[in-house]
């Protein structure tokens, strides 16, 4: 796997300048160069990453990008509110709006919608390439009128290890949240919608979280967290309960669990 840097003529060079000094990936002067599996393109809709070598039989598909104005999400945002499994899961159901931190924030979703139903959403971001992605998205999501800009204000972002953190939250430097949001990376599926898209990208570029590693991280988050801590599991895995989980909410294409 190997990921090349493209800047196109009309995007802003000295946005591109800053991506690269954080980045330092190999910059290209092609948007189809070879030898490379991706590529991280900045253009005037913003910063992509697309997959150059696709698997036989599968079409080139868009580059993913953060975006907060996407119509799926705003239809997630707006249709089904604190029913959704991860607002039961948080205790939206049952509490106010509270400080939740993302430890494991991705492209973001699932923060964006926390944020859309009140809460105050620390984003935490180990990869600096995913960090650069969701801060790209932010940047644009945040010139936006009218309710797109109010919940952006309720979502800060940083770059940094979880367990760096958590240290730094046990040592006092840091605040505890009310509850501690972890979405681990996911095993590649053999059957992937054209909606995961974006997932299946990640899981190209991202090392898949080893269970043991992911054990340490759940304990430390417990340690740090004041009311709960959420870790979200793919599939329904409808009648059981993950080790140790107080309870768990089931839904289609994931699962809650949730350590009171």
């Amino acid at each position: 796997m190997k990921i090349a840097f493209y800047c196109h003529a009309d995007a802003d060079q000295d946005y591109f300048g800053e991506l690269q000094d954080a980045l330092q990936l190999p910059v290209v002067s092609s948007d189809q160069p070879e030898q490379y599996s991706h590529l991280l393109r900045l253009d005037p809709e913003g910063l992509g990453l697309e997959r150059l070598q696709q698997p036989s039989g599968q079409q080139q598909q868009q580059a993913t990008r953060v975006d907060f104005l996407d119509a799926g999400l705003q239809y997630r945002q707006q249709s089904t509110g604190k029913q959704q499994g991860i607002a039961k899961a948080v205790g939206l159901n049952r509490h106010a709006p509270m400080h939740v931190m993302d430890a494991t924030a991705g492209l973001g979703r699932d923060a964006f919608i926390l944020a859309s139903l009140g809460c105050r959403v620390s984003m935490l971001e180990s990869s600096m390439l995913v960090y650069c992605l969701l801060r790209d998205g932010i940047s644009r999501a945040v010139m936006a009128e009218g309710e797109i800009r109010q919940i952006m204000q309720g979502m800060q972002l940083e770059h940094g290890q979880a367990l760096e953190y958590f240290q730094a939250i046990q040592n006092g430097s840091r605040e505890k949240p009310d509850v501690i949001y972890l979405d681990p990376m996911f095993p590649v599926r053999q059957k992937s919608a054209a909606v995961k898209k974006d997932m299946s990208i990640l899981q190209e570029i991202l090392p898949l979280q080893d269970e043991s590693a992911f054990a340490a991280l759940l304990q430390a988050a417990r340690d740090c967290a004041v009311k709960r801590v959420v870790v979200k599991r793919p599939g329904s895995k409808k009648g059981r309960q993950d080790q140790g989980a107080s309870f768990i909410v089931p839904g289609k294409a994931a699962h809650f669990s949730v350590y009171v």
